[in-house]
């Protein structure tokens, strides 16, 4: 299993891991208010779904700024982003996302596998117990 080497990443991987979940329940929480306000004919929840809309894509930027900087300590590819490669064929998703699987490891194990290169790491220094 592999550790990490500096501590700002470990930081950076539970943040944007964070960050990645808050984003996916606030789009449902907004899908479900414009749901509502639409059956209901009600304009003060359309303004609350518009106002969680922006939330939701500040919330967006900051996460895509973050997860740049969280790397795989192996292929060092960012685990929490985007970017358009061939992910390894025995990596798993779960809910059809490879990135909300890592981000859940990370929140709830306190570990992941890569879904590059389908290697487990651990968030701890490297050198340490």
């Amino acid at each position: 299993m592999h550790r990490l080497r500096h501590a700002h990443t470990i930081r950076s991987l539970r943040m944007a891991a964070l960050l990645l979940c808050l984003k996916r329940l606030l789009i449902a929480l907004a899908a479900f208010l414009f749901l509502s306000s639409f059956l209901t004919n009600d304009k003060q929840l359309t303004l609350y779904g518009l106002g969680l809309v922006g939330v939701i894509l500040l919330l967006a930027l900051i996460q895509l700024l973050v997860a740049s900087a969280a790397k795989c300590p192996l292929c060092l590819m960012p685990v929490l982003s985007r970017k358009g490669c061939a992910k390894n064929s025995s990596a798993k998703r779960f809910l059809g996302s490879h990135r909300l699987r890592v981000a859940l490891s990370i929140l709830l194990k306190g570990s992941f596998r890569c879904p590059y290169c389908n290697e487990p790491t651990i968030l701890r220094l490297k050198g340490l117990p």
